[in-house]
């Protein structure tokens, strides 16, 4: 955490924040462009000679506090430097996590396929379709192509979240 906390009032008198593109502009400033990208993707904004992560500043531009200590601020498409209001959401760490992005590599391997809860099992020759949520693991079978690994991935993500939203 911070060792001084930034408040909203001046917040309000450092930059102003266009909640339709995400971008944030310096006031009174002769390069009013602010914000630079940090070694994971993020943007971060210098207030006081204190670097803030962009989407919290957001948060708290848009509603005047902090979100809660336990909570983050996520961002729904999962692009990092995507800080529009719509694309933010406040999000408990486990959510957080669960929205991740697959792993870049290529080649077979555990988390190779670039597609959420699909998994090359070797032995099988097979994609496997796994989907970890609320501390349960939902598996979706074996699959001979990763077209249809990917279409059960999803409607297995789909189905875990209709049955958490419904009562």
């Amino acid at each position: 955490m911070k060792t001084r906390q930034l408040t909203h009032a001046r917040l309000l008198e450092k930059v102003v924040y266009d909640p339709d593109t995400g971008k944030f502009t310096h006031l009174g400033r002769r390069r009013p462009k602010v914000g630079q990208f940090d070694k994971d993707g993020y943007v971060k904004i210098s207030i006081d000679g204190i670097k803030h992560q962009a989407h919290r500043l957001a948060w708290l531009y848009m509603t005047g506090s902090y979100p809660p200590a336990d909570m983050h601020v996520d961002h729904r498409n999962a692009v990092r430097d995507d800080n529009r209001w719509q694309n933010l959401r406040l999000a408990t760490y486990a959510e957080n996590q669960a929205y991740r992005l697959a792993s870049a590599s290529s080649g077979p391997g555990r988390g190779a396929s670039g597609v959420r809860g699909v998994y090359w099992d070797g032995r099988k020759e097979r994609w496997f379709v796994q989907i970890r949520a609320n501390k349960k693991v939902h598996c979706g079978g074996y699959h001979v192509d990763i077209a249809s690994a990917a279409i059960e991935a999803a409607a297995l993500r789909n189905q875990i979240q209709n049955e958490r939203v419904a009562p």
